[in-house]
Order: C-alpha cells, then sequence, then structure tokens
C-alpha cells in the first residue's frame, strides 16, 4: 500500500473523528459518576383484613420509570401497580375494582424489596392488598385510618406495613467535568518555503489533548514546540531539523494527516510551527491548510486547588 494512499485514509479518519466530536461534550479524564438507590422517604399503612393501602404514585420521568420500595408487613400482603387513573376511580367507585389491569403483581409479601418498571407515559400508583379473609359485609375499605366523619378508625385487626421509597440517584462524582473540541489554530495560508509559526497555544490542565490536522501539496514538517524553540526557529530557521530532534508532537514529510498529542500544565506556553521539507519543490499559487483543536473544559471544570 503506497504512502499516499495511507495519507488519504489518516486523513479521513481524522475528518470523521472530528465531524462527531465537534460541538460535543464528553466526559474525560474524570472519574466516573457512581449512582445507587437512595432513600428518599418512608409511609405507614394500617390495614385490616383485606383492605388496601393507595401508595405513591410514579409518573413518567421519575426514576427513570423505575419503582424500587421496601415493604415490611405483619402480615402477607399483595403489592401491585395499577394505572393511576383507574385506581383514581376504583377508590372512589369500588364496584369498579375488577376493571382495573394490575402489572408487577408480588403476592405474600412480608419482607421484601419490591421493583416495578413503569412505562413512560402513563403514570402508575403503587397498590398494597391485605391477604387475609375479611367478614365484613360492608365494601372494601381503602386503609384510611380516618372515618368519614373526621374520626380515628378502629382498626378490627390491624396489619402494620412500613414501606420505603428509594430513587436512582448520583452518590459520587455527581458533576464531571464536561469537555469539547475547541479550535485553537484554524487557518489557510499561502504556501511558500519559510517557515510559519502560530503562537498561543497553552494546556488548561495536565494530559491535555491537541489534534492537529495538516493539507498540503507538498510534504511538510509539523509540529507543536515549546514558545521558547519557536522564538528560536524565528531567527535560525535552518535549524529546523535538529531542534525538532527527540519532540514528541510532530510529523514529518506529510502532505495530508492528522495526529494527537497531550501537554501538561507544567510545559508552559507552545507554539505550531510548519515548514516544507527540505529539497522540496514548492509550486506557485498553493494553499496549506492547519488546524489544531484541545479537548477544552465547558463545565463543572475543576479549579486550580482540584487540579
Amino acid at each position: 500500500m503506497n504512502s499516499k494512499l495511507l495519507e488519504k485514509r489518516g486523513l479521513l479518519t481524522f475528518a470523521l473523528v472530528f465531524a462527531l466530536s465537534a460541538g460535543t461534550s464528553r466526559t474525560e479524564g474524570a472519574q466516573e459518576s457512581t449512582f445507587d438507590w437512595q432513600l428518599t422517604s418512608d409511609d405507614s399503612a394500617r390495614l385490616d383484613p383485606a383492605d388496601y393501602h393507595t401508595g405513591h404514585v410514579f409518573k413518567s420521568g421519575d426514576q427513570t420509570g423505575n419503582v424500587h420500595v421496601d415493604i415490611d408487613a405483619q402480615e402477607p400482603i399483595t403489592v401491585e401497580m395499577a394505572p393511576a387513573q383507574e385506581w383514581s376511580e376504583a377508590v372512589r367507585h369500588p364496584e369498579l375494582l375488577p376493571r382495573v389491569s394490575f402489572r408487577c403483581v408480588r403476592e405474600h409479601v412480608t419482607k421484601a424489596t419490591y421493583v416495578c418498571d413503569v412505562a413512560p407515559g402513563r403514570p402508575m400508583t403503587l397498590v398494597l392488598r391485605d391477604e387475609r379473609n375479611s367478614d365484613r359485609t360492608a365494601v372494601t375499605s381503602f386503609g384510611a385510618s380516618l372515618t368519614e366523619h373526621g374520626t380515628v378508625r378502629e382498626f378490627l385487626s390491624p396489619n402494620e406495613i412500613h414501606i420505603h421509597y428509594y430513587r436512582w440517584a448520583c452518590v459520587q462524582n455527581c458533576n464531571p467535568p464536561q469537555y469539547q473540541w475547541i479550535n485553537e489554530l484554524k487557518e489557510t495560508y499561502d504556501l511558500t518555503s519559510a517557515l510559519k509559526i502560530y503562537d498561543g497555544i497553552t494546556a488548561e490542565r495536565d494530559g491535555q489533548p491537541f489534534s492537529v490536522k495538516v493539507n498540503s501539496p507538498v510534504p511538510m514538517t509539523v509540529a507543536i514546540v515549546p514558545a521558547r524553540v519557536a522564538d528560536e526557529l524565528r531567527g535560525k530557521s535552518d535549524n529546523l531539523g535538529s531542534s525538532l530532534n527527540n519532540r514528541s508532537c510532530m510529523e514529518r514529510s506529510v502532505r495530508s494527516a492528522a495526529f494527537e498529542c497531550t501537554f501538561d500544565l507544567a510545559d508552559g506556553p507552545q507554539s505550531f510551527v510548519a515548514a516544507p521539507e527540505a529539497g522540496s519543490k514548492v509550486p506557485p499559487n498553493k494553499k496549506v491548510g492547519v488546524e489544531v483543536v484541545a479537548s477544552k473544559c465547558v463545565a463543572n471544570c475543576l479549579t486550580d486547588i482540584e487540579k
């Protein structure tokens, strides 16, 4: 495979990476966020045999649609989810109970963690039912602690139930830094045999990535070097070859190429340098395109002390 084909493929790969990453934020060089179930509220209920208890309503978007509760009951109960509208109607009109479409039904619960995935767009109500048989002839009770007259209800055989509600939440590294590719340099200039230098490149954190792209009609040497080296080259461009020896952020004899380098805070100011390879014939009226982009923090950035 010839070098021109390799260079062309390298440029296409670079263009694809930049097309995907440009304008998007990402997490880099930071610890990932840790999530866990966090207790949000407690609830208690007292049920007579065959009574129902109405728990929380879970709406679309709550906890990403997941229900996660711990339940502790003295006597066995059935735990289930009902469409909020259907359950509201059944509470007002108990004769509609057989029509309620329960899901995530779990029977014979005394102590358990109950989970259910709630479909988006349909609020669901947590419902608890005492499984004991009732000798009452009255209509089903919905676990109210007060009578319709506002007096405290007397329970015949109370089943004490405790409910702990949880939500899925971040518990560690909850606001990691967000990074975005931002242009440090983007220039198209007339090709000459002279050395081209662009200043003003500085790392804002250790290990910061910089991506370099060049497109030229002739083989070029391109590099990012310390600003002091660039200053020396301004007066003695013939020393380009020796000045770039052992430099890590450099490519030689490239026409179309892309490469990535990293710099630390201690590296100080850097400069981009580019020149045709020695002995290359420089055609007239040709352009060179160069670009340097840096991954910079755009949100939740670390302070100098945290760095």
